[in-house]
């Protein structure tokens, strides 16, 4: 399995964007439009779909898990360069059984391609840092110390705040 964007919101909204000439539904997790309140309701009973283990999956001692997300907070750890050159938007895979996966992100989990089997999960808010903690069991999951007191931290992009910082 591959891991390929962490995000995430606890709870699903409807919201209502008007156009010039109609109204549509937002997801607020996926950022997906709806013609109708049913498209959107149809797309959050398929995600919910996606968050219910299938019967082949292994159920993991929880030691395995905790295992699974210890060693995935030490590559997102890897992943924190000392230079500033290195900064911007990044995102990785790391293989993985799915039964792992399933074992640390159920809950989480917005989507699934069944032709390559990889699952994303969406994170966001303004407690996404606190949602990541709890979920890693590491409150140091994002950031990286060097010597002489420096550190990197992974900094979690909020599109509401862009929009205020730009205008």
């Amino acid at each position: 399995m591959t891991i390929n964007t962490l995000q995430l919101r606890a709870h699903y909204e409807i919201s209502v964007v008007s156009t010039t000439s109609q109204q549509c539904f937002i997801c607020e997790i996926c950022k997906k439009l709806y013609k109708t309140k049913r498209g959107l309701v149809c797309h959050q009973n398929i995600v919910k779909k996606y968050n219910v283990g299938r019967e082949e999956l292994y159920i993991l001692p929880l030691e395995a898990i905790n295992q699974f997300k210890a060693d995935l907070v030490y590559v997102i750890g890897t992943r924190l360069k000392e230079h500033f050159k290195h900064s911007g938007k990044q995102s990785f895979n790391f293989p993985c059984l799915e039964s792992l996966f399933f074992g640390v992100f159920k809950g989480y989990i917005h989507y699934f391609n069944r032709k390559n089997g990889s699952y994303k999960c969406f994170f966001q808010g303004p407690d996404t840092y606190s949602q990541l903690t709890n979920l890693f069991n590491n409150p140091n999951w994002g950031k990286k110390y060097f010597n002489n007191n420096q550190q990197t931290f992974v900094l979690l992009f909020d599109e509401k705040r862009k929009k205020i910082y730009l205008n």
